[in-house]
């Protein structure tokens, strides 16, 4: 009788033991797959993504801008020809979440990591609204990963076509083509620059020796004791200015200089207002109208008559535009030359005084 009270505790705990790792496998695989955690209600909504590769029901994670608000409860087939919205997720959201979401709020496919897993991210909108249960949370494009492989693959090979002409450049250089190479190869370069540092090293060197012209400038004292003897007289000097001493220092300190220009610059003043007012002789000059007249009357006159010389009227006209009178000239002065060369010769044939008595 003990025996069979043993026998039938030890079945009991044993059904106890397996009950209680049921309860907690169920309990680790509801955990696990997060469809519906314990102690935490959920609500569905849903969206609309033309692709859903990668996407596991149960296991797909739905994150708001980054956290992880709920999961992707169902996938299927929407049965539209919109090619926007040929795959309909059933997204189950926790409740305290819910209103987190704006209506404006966009979802859409990101990649989780480099082995291709993915999940939905709701960019969150900015209406002050949020989403209710059965809701629709509008979807945007998603570049596919294929997409961007082709772009990398693109890049990649610009970048292998330019790693092939820097190559290409460097084996130039290398191989002394063009100026670069030249510069790098050619010892030319190296014996100019190994010239020039001697040439340094010699000038200075010339410079440190005492018995040059640079080197005593450098070296010895009386090039500094004479800019010093300059400064100091340049103070004195300046400070004699300041003193008021010399022709200089009075036209700077003394006040009877400036008083008199003043008084001049008052008496130019007074002088301008009267020859403003019409004072004057100069006043008169610059404001009679009569002058203006007179002058303007004078300039015709000459206009006149210099028409009528120019145009050979008058004496002076034929004078000026009559070729007889030049050539009347000419021969009087030829006739004048000859008498003073005849005169010269034999002054007696010409200072010969005849008497004659009647």
């Amino acid at each position: 009788m003990p025996t069979t009270s043993k026998s039938t505790w030890s079945q009991l705990k044993v059904g106890l033991m397996a009950m209680f790792a049921l309860l907690l496998l169920a309990f680790l695989i509801i955990l696990m797959s997060g469809v519906n955690p314990l102690f935490r209600t959920t609500t569905e909504v849903f969206t609309y993504l033309p692709d859903s590769v990668a996407m596991t029901e149960g296991a797909t994670p739905v994150r708001l801008n980054g956290i992880l608000i709920g999961k992707v409860k169902k996938v299927e087939l929407s049965g539209s020809s919109d090619p926007s919205r040929i795959v309909k997720l059933t997204l189950s959201i926790y409740n305290d979440a819910l209103n987190l979401v704006p209506v404006d709020s966009q979802a859409k496919l990101a990649q989780q990591n480099l082995l291709g897993s993915r999940y939905v991210n709701i960019k969150k909108g900015t209406k002050p609204e949020t989403i209710r249960a059965g809701s629709e949370i509008p979807s945007a494009d998603t570049p596919e990963i294929e997409d961007i492989f082709a772009q990398s693959s693109s890049t990649l090979a610009t970048l292998q076509k330019i790693m092939e002409r820097v190559n290409g450049i460097i084996d130039d250089i290398q191989g002394g083509k063009g100026t670069i190479g030249a510069l790098l190869v050619d010892k030319t370069l190296y014996n100019r620059a190994v010239e020039i540092v001697d040439d340094v090293k010699n000038l200075t060197a010339a410079l440190n020796a005492p018995d040059s012209t640079m080197g005593r400038l450098i070296h010895e004292d009386t090039l500094y004791q004479d800019v010093r003897g300059t400064v100091g007289r340049i103070n004195t000097l300046v400070d004699n200015l300041n003193a008021g001493q010399g022709t200089a220092g009075k036209l700077l300190k003394d006040d009877a200089l400036y008083d008199e220009v003043r008084a001049t610059i008052g008496d130019l003043r007074d002088t301008i207002a009267r020859i403003n007012k019409g004072d004057g002789t100069v006043s008169k000059l610059l404001n009679s109208s009569e002058l203006h007249d007179q002058l303007v009357t004078s300039m015709g006159k000459l206009d006149s008559v210099l028409d009528k010389v120019n145009n050979g009227d008058g004496t002076i006209g034929r004078l000026m535009n009559d070729p007889s009178l030049f050539e009347s000239l000419d021969g009087t002065s030829r006739e004048v030359q000859g008498l003073l060369k005849d005169f010269r010769k034999n002054p007696k044939k010409f200072l010969t005084i005849q008497l004659k008595l009647w």
